[in-house]
């Protein structure tokens, strides 16, 4: 497994540091969030809260890293989040990591940002999912929507799909590897802009079959081929071959992809926008239940394996008062989550790009933006506001 290199560095530090905690007697001071054993960021009035004056008048907005789930149609949950963010933007988005569903929201919304600022971002946004919804493969039938809503657990579409990718593979049903969304992405984004900016930096998850490890893709490597390789289903796309090597869906692999983030692009905030819902109480006991929670398990699990390394890097970490003078890096985390306004759509709600579905999901992501944004957005540089 590759070792980001601060970490290497904060391990040959973290026997000293202790050392000298314990010589001193000095208890490990208590903290919220990630940031455990780092000092804690001077105080300063926080902006746009009623009372508080900004000392001053020139002082940037905050710089954040997003990083972006994948969720197949549920990706419509991320686009409402930008899209409340993005409506009255406080924040400064230093780079943007994302995964499948996730890594399309990414390339998109740094497209509009980089056209014409954070409106440019939510009309691009817009367009795109409009887009996906248009020029859908799958559709499922007037009848389904009827008789099942926009779950389609048990419609006959659901059925016939299931079954087909389960004797068919991809290679049979579509020989040529058409994907409708080459088209969408080569109409309506400007790749070469993309790769030659340098106000925000990228990264990309794919997986590589060889492996199973995750590809990242960096800012001027992004191609529609990257964003292709990102979000191939296996059950459904071929592989996407770059440089040699094929790619399945990166939400296999890094889902999202955090640690970048920090390591290559040094932000100190990062905002992750969870699609899978963090916890669900519910006991799965039918077959379609537990192939969803197999499959919610599945795309959780490299990004709590992502989030526990960096949970380690902090409680093993430099632990010193001098701690963020020797290069350390300080890592605040922060999540806006589906909470359980997901729960109720199953697994294979994910492949059903109707446009009354896209706008309910992203309706409940300008919902839950609001909320962090009320309650912790304020907090942004001074401390993590989610809890590993």
């Amino acid at each position: 497994m590759h070792i980001p290199q601060f970490i290497g560095r904060r391990w040959k530090r973290a026997e000293t540091a202790f050392s000298e905690l314990w010589g001193r007697q000095r208890p490990l001071r208590k903290g919220r969030g990630i940031a455990l054993l780092t000092p804690t960021a001077p105080v300063r009035d926080a902006p746009g809260i009623a009372g508080t004056q900004q000392t001053d008048a020139d002082e940037k907005p905050a710089a954040i890293g997003l990083a972006l789930q994948g969720g197949g149609a549920h990706g419509a949950f991320t686009w409402g989040v930008l899209d409340r963010i993005f409506e009255d933007p406080p924040l400064h988005v230093k780079a943007i990591s994302g995964a499948s569903a996730g890594a399309l929201n990414a390339v998109v919304a740094a497209n509009g940002l980089l056209a014409g600022g954070p409106e440019g971002a939510r009309a691009e946004l817009e367009t795109f999912w409009r887009s996906v919804s248009d020029n859908a493969a799958y559709s499922p039938s007037f009848l389904d929507t009827i008789m099942n809503g926009w779950d389609q657990d048990g419609s006959g579409r659901q059925l016939s799909l299931d079954i087909a990718t389960r004797l068919v593979s991809p290679y049979q049903f579509n020989p040529m590897g058409h994907n409708p969304l080459r088209d969408i992405l080569t109409s309506s984004i400007d790749f070469e802009r993309l790769r030659r900016n340098r106000k925000i930096k990228l990264f990309i998850a794919a997986t590589d079959i060889r492996t199973g490890r995750a590809k990242i893709f960096r800012t001027s490597q992004i191609t529609a081929d990257v964003l292709l390789a990102s979000t191939a289903l296996p059950s459904i796309h071929h592989a996407v071959e770059i440089d040699g090597v094929h790619y399945w869906d990166g939400g296999f692999s890094a889902n999202p992809p955090v640690i970048p983030l920090v390591e290559k692009a040094g932000c100190q905030d990062i905002v992750l926008i969870q699609i899978e819902p963090p916890h669900d109480d519910e006991l799965p006991v039918t077959a379609t239940a537990i192939r969803s929670r197999l499959a919610r398990l599945t795309f959780m699990a490299p990004l709590n394996r992502e989030l526990e390394a960096l949970r380690w890097i902090e409680k093993f970490g430099d632990a010193s008062e001098n701690g963020a003078a020797s290069g350390s890096p300080t890592i605040r985390l922060h999540r806006i989550d589906s909470g359980n306004g997901l729960n109720s759509l199953s697994q294979f709600s994910k492949y059903n790009p109707e446009w009354g579905l896209l706008t309910d999901v992203r309706d409940i992501g300008r919902d839950r933006a609001t909320r962090w944004l009320a309650r912790k957005a304020a907090n942004i540089g001074l401390r993590s506001t989610f809890r590993v």
